[in-house]
């Protein structure tokens, strides 16, 4: 639909379940009036199209499922990764050093009991 991005009073736009295949630019919507609601496409995944539609500006993406969802940051983004595989990558990182801390206490333990038995031992 072109003329959208002209329209400059544009409060509400619910585009979704009608396989528009091209965006034209349209500027971030004022959210405060229908909130999530505002600028609603079908950007979700999985999608009706070969390729996932994309939308900067949609405040809520539909997939082929109709089911919708907002436009937010995960709390893994927050953080400031960029996903949920760059974070599982950064768990398993941190697991697998704790692992180590842990077998080298255990070792430095043992070795100090071996070393006071064995002094208790000779004499």
């Amino acid at each position: 639909p072109e003329g959208l991005s002209e329209m400059k009073g544009l409060q509400l736009l619910q585009l979704q379940s009608n396989r528009i295949t091209k965006m034209p630019t349209i500027p971030r919507l004022n959210d405060n009036i229908y909130g999530q609601s505002t600028f609603v496409t079908d950007c979700g995944v999985p999608s009706n199209f070969d390729k996932a539609f994309e939308c900067d500006n949609c405040t809520m993406c539909c997939n082929a499922d109709d089911d919708c969802y907002p436009q937010e940051e995960t709390q893994v983004q927050k953080l400031g990764m960029k996903g949920y595989k760059e974070f599982g990558v950064i768990l398993f990182a941190c697991f697998i050093a704790l692992c180590c801390m842990v077998a080298l206490l255990l070792y430095m333990t043992a070795r100090r009991k071996n070393i006071s038995n064995s002094l208790t031992s000779e004499m």
